[in-house]
């Protein structure tokens, strides 16, 4: 039975978040933009307007970092680009208003991209250090180019009108700029909630298991890099209106590092804590300018970075969370002690437990004690994708070897896994099991041969490649997204299946494609019976019930092909049983299964054909009878010779 048929899908879609504390949040602030201009002085109106003008950079940054995981240092670069562009639109193109700001804004995406194709496909610190040469790169090119004004910079250009009404005062302008925020604020917790987000977020957790799902990292990454460069130069098209001069100085390094200091102090992953960091350090800077000449007489310029430097170190030390951290750290106790205070005020007596609740009752490992759902043939299974008959070649592998220097880790290894069957893959510890897993999967590219799986070779490929196709794999050592929930890591098998990208994630376009997965997740938790623990952190489960959540996770893409490696160490007995079942039953409506497992007993039950590797090389293939009486494999498990393996084994087989 399939779970497609079950869902039951909420049709609610549209821009403005679900989340009902995100819409009170950005009502609040909506007031709090109305109204401060009323209420502010002028030297705090001026901090509110650059508050609101590198929230925008701040708010990409936030997402390129906390979301995708990638460090950069040269966010202030698309924030000059998208200054000196729309400037030079304005005082030398005579362009209207909108139409140079939209050129500005295009002009960092197109940078971005370009510097993105190569750069992109660096990791840690060497794609910091190298986005900290493209801030440097910038900062040359327009302090040393005639077109852009060299030192002197671009100047002539007036403020903005709307509807006629000019744009010449701090708290007009602080307006002007307010709903842009707001709609970038929307954007970003749209997309932070996507399916692309959280792709994002998972790829940060585990860059193998998302492309193994399906997710192509370089190509997200990418986007949201060219994203990031938008929001950026939106802010350096409203810092050149209110300024009214943009020189080399807005392309300088410690522009970068405030940039950079917004996002750590505000919590990096978190869009609020983008913009309230923006404000929190456009006060500092006030402060800073001040205070570093009088404790250091005669300082200037960049010596202000030295107080950044101390503020980013302390924040780093004693709040690595930031203020998103300190923020949800107190409302969780807040919560917890109004718990704690409600169930004293009203204690009420636990029921005794029935024979069917201590039978289901979950022991230290996670195990339980019922008999396992899935051996019942009612339980529901969740959904395979067949794309060949019983018995069709599905995957084709030929000449596998992989080198390591003059290490051999798989030589020549050669087999056909037919469509509908499960195939075991056995050997002793370091016999080259789980190096042809990856090499099947596109983890590693093979020194030679090929991997043909549904009639295309995918050897040397990204993993999303075999993915998208229908070929999922689980991890010998578990891959686990951290940073969700049990239901967010199983969601993420359903990777393949969705089509929403970033832009109708951030528009809000996709409710119902996301509830639909969301569904079907939760009732392949529920036919792995962990359903009671689908809203818990991923990370907070005991190593069994996580090696269950990560099969959950698999199956929940409907593959045509599953690779499981090692998917019974750490389970308990009834949850090898159980899981022992589920295979059966899968195999039995259609799914083709290639299975890595130490416990060769469970194999030889559970697989109707058996490969066996030993030092690299495949020593046998056949059912599992033939297999287990071969004397090379009586060997290599024994560590016996050959003659000796022989001699047993023929004694056996007459006291038979």
């Amino acid at each position: 039975m399939s779970l497609l048929n079950k869902s039951t899908v909420p049709s609610r879609t549209g821009f403005w978040p679900n989340n009902r504390n995100t819409i009170i949040g950005i009502v609040l602030l909506a007031v709090g933009i109305l109204a401060l201009p009323f209420v502010a002085s002028s030297s705090l109106m001026n901090i509110a307007v650059f508050t609101l003008i590198f929230a925008l950079p701040a708010i990409g940054l936030s997402l390129l970092m906390g979301l995708a995981g990638q460090v950069s240092l040269g966010q202030a670069s698309f924030f000059a680009i998208g200054a000196y562009t729309h400037a030079i639109l304005l005082s030398k193109f005579d362009m209207p208003g909108p139409v140079a700001a939209i050129g500005g804004v295009v002009a960092a995406m197109l940078a971005a991209l370009l510097v993105g194709l190569p750069m992109l496909r660096l990791r840690g610190h060497f794609l910091a250090l190298a986005t900290l040469g493209l801030g440097f790169i910038v900062m040359i090119a327009v302090r040393e180019w005639d077109f852009t004004g060299r030192t002197t910079g671009i100047y002539g250009f007036g403020r903005p009108e709307v509807f006629g009404i000019p744009i010449d005062n701090n708290g007009f302008f602080f307006w002007f700029v307010a709903p842009f925020v707001l709609i970038a604020l929307v954007l970003a917790l749209n997309l932070t909630r996507s399916r692309a987000g959280r792709a994002l977020s998972a790829v940060n957790d585990s860059e193998l298991a998302a492309e193994s799902l399906g997710v192509n990292t370089y190509i997200l990454r990418l986007k949201v890099f060219v994203l990031s460069a938008a929001f950026a130069g939106l802010g350096g098209v409203f810092y050149a209106y209110q300024v009214q001069i943009v020189s080399p100085q807005v392309a300088e390094f410690h522009v970068s590092v405030e940039i950079l200091l917004m996002v750590v102090i505000g919590g990096l992953g978190s869009v609020w804590g983008a913009v309230a960091g923006a404000f929190i350090v456009e006060l500092l800077s006030e402060g800073l300018r001040d205070l570093i000449p009088a404790l250091i007489p005669g300082a200037t310029g960049e010596v202000q970075l030295i107080g950044y430097g101390l503020v980013l170190v302390l924040v780093i030390i004693l709040l690595p969370g930031g203020l998103y951290q300190a923020v949800m750290s107190a409302w969780r106790a807040i919560r917890h002690r109004g718990s704690r205070v409600d169930a004293g005020a009203a204690p009420s007596p636990e029921p005794a437990p029935s024979a069917a609740a201590v039978s289901t009752a979950p022991d230290a490992g996670g195990a339980t004690d019922a008999a396992p759902a899935a051996s019942t043939p009612d339980t529901p299974l969740p959904a395979v994708s067949t794309p060949l008959a019983v018995g069709e070649p599905i995957l084709e592998v030929a000449g596998l070897t992989k080198r390591y220097g003059g290490v051999v880790a798989v030589d020549d290894v050669g087999f056909t896994v037919p469509a509908g069957k499960i195939m075991g893959l056995i050997g002793p510890n370091g016999a080259g099991k789980t190096t042809c897993f990856n090499m099947i999967s596109g983890a590693i590219a093979p020194t030679a041969g090929t991997v043909r799986f549904l009639g295309e070779e995918i050897q040397g490929r990204k993993p999303h490649v075999g993915a998208l196709k229908g070929l999922t794999r689980t991890f010998q050592n578990l891959q686990v997204f951290a940073s969700t929930d049990v239901v967010g890591n199983v969601y993420m098998g359903r990777y393949r299946k969705g089509r929403a990208g970033i832009v109708r994630g951030m528009l809000g376009l996709q409710g119902r494609e996301q509830y639909a997965h969301e569904e079907i997740a939760r009732e392949v938790l529920e036919a792995m019976r962990l359903g009671d623990v689908a809203g818990s952190g991923a990370s907070d489960l005991p190593f069994g019930r996580q090696r269950m959540m990560e099969v959950c996770r698999a199956l929940a893409s409907e593959p045509a092909l599953l690779l499981l490696d090692e998917p019974m160490a750490g389970l308990s007995g009834k949850e090898r049983d159980m899981l022992a079942a589920l295979l059966r039953r899968l195999r039995d409506a259609g799914l083709t299964i290639v299975l890595v497992e130490h416990d060769v007993a469970q194999v030889m039950s559970l697989a109707d054909t058996v490969a066996v590797l030993d030092d690299g090389v495949l020593i046998a293939h056949g059912d599992p009878e033939t297999v287990r009486n071969d004397p090379k494999v009586i060997v290599a498990y024994l560590g016996t010779d050959a003659e000796e393996a022989e001699a047993e084994l023929m004694e056996l087989e007459e006291q038979a």
